[in-house]
């Protein structure tokens, strides 16, 4: 087994498809080939008609994921490249849990900044520990984050945008409950059986009606995504990168 075969978990709990990171030495924060897995990983799940429901949560108590892994070094020096190669793995693993045609439910660990709070807002349910924050706090490394405006600004509309966006603060999952980012907070102790619950509600529902329900309602973010991309891309040409 090589040393990136561990670092994430894939494990069938009766007809429940757990899906674990196991890279919390590096804040569960994601490189390509983890990106790549997960996004394999739920769209084999999701075509399994014995999957009656998905999760996506990561090993430690402090973090579910710190997003994307900006360190990683490409093998072939060529960072402008890389950055290419991280952009398309992200995308793809946004739309593999705005596509899935079950339940995918996100349960928090810990704290999901970045790229692992835009997952969290995506997922179809999210259950969190009482310990853990949301946060978007590229603009405090100088990073612009369009595609995470975009999910906030349909989410939450723009006062949640400029707030979280352009301040970068950390927001705990108390307030994320009261805006309607998470579904429900627990002691740790009590997470995974609490996404349970929330999975065996939603994969007990009408297959077709929930599949139908689930594209319709994400067409906004579906769009939003696409324009956030293409100003990412914009951006990158702009900056030479």
């Amino acid at each position: 087994m090589s040393i990136e075969d561990n670092k994430f978990l894939v494990e069938r709990r009766d007809s429940h498809l757990w899906l674990t990171v196991n890279r919390q030495e590096k804040a569960n924060a994601l490189t390509i080939n983890l990106m790549e897995r997960i996004t394999a990983a739920i769209v084999e799940g999701a075509d399994d008609s014995t999957v009656s429901a998905i999760f996506l949560t990561a090993v430690g108590e402090r973090v579910f994921c710190a997003g994307v892994d900006v360190r990683e070094q490409p093998e072939d020096g060529n960072m402008a490249r890389q950055r290419e190669r991280r952009s398309i793995a992200l995308a793809a693993l946004q739309d593999a849990l705005m596509d899935a045609p079950r339940p995918l439910i996100a349960v928090l660990n810990g704290s999901a900044i970045g790229g692992g709070a835009m997952l969290s807002l995506l997922a179809d349910a999210c259950v969190a520990v009482e310990t853990a924050e949301l946060s978007l706090p590229e603009i405090d490394i100088g990073i612009a984050t369009f595609s995470g405006s975009n999910i906030l600004e349909i989410i939450g509309g723009r006062s949640l945008a400029l707030d979280l966006v352009q301040s970068g603060r950390r927001m705990s999952v108390g307030e994320a409950l009261r805006r309607g980012l998470v579904n429900s907070v627990v002691p740790r102790r009590e997470l995974h059986a609490a996404a349970t619950t929330v999975g065996e509600r939603l994969g007990s529902k009408n297959h077709k009606a929930f599949v139908e329900n689930k594209r319709w309602i994400n067409r906004s973010l579906k769009a939003a995504l696409a324009e956030a991309r293409e100003e990412h891309a914009r951006h990158r040409v702009k900056e030479g990168t």
